[in-house]
């Protein structure tokens, strides 16, 4: 029985870390918005990137010559004007998007990139 009870707890865990980096509106905010959130500005308004739960944690990946991030799951394509120059403090992926996020790139309000290796 006890077996049993730790493998389902694994599961919830796994479905629990795989939302976060799937880019959701609001999950992972609350973590990182005093410390980081609040600080970033986007590049090109140099407003802040960062109203309430519009940012959070995200997986990423590069495609060709371009980053993608994903945005309440799906890929989205990452423009360069979008890209904030600093590294978030675990060195992922990281995305501020509105709420009703309508899909296209340049309605992002900011991404932060992990570090270069």
């Amino acid at each position: 029985m006890r077996y049993v009870l730790a493998t389902d707890l694994l599961f919830v865990l796994s479905l629990t870390g795989a939302r976060a980096q799937d880019g959701h509106f609001g999950h992972g905010h609350d973590h990182w918005h005093k410390d980081f959130y609040q600080k970033l500005v986007t590049p090109e308004t140099k407003v802040s990137c960062c109203n309430l739960t519009d940012c959070r944690p995200t997986s990423g990946r590069t495609v060709g010559t371009h980053y993608e991030v994903k945005v309440d799951g799906a890929w989205i394509t990452v423009l360069p004007n979008k890209v904030v120059k600093t590294s978030a403090p675990d060195h992922g992926y990281h995305v501020c998007a509105p709420l009703n996020f309508s899909g296209k790139p340049e309605h992002l309000y900011c991404v932060v990139l992990p570090p270069e290796s």
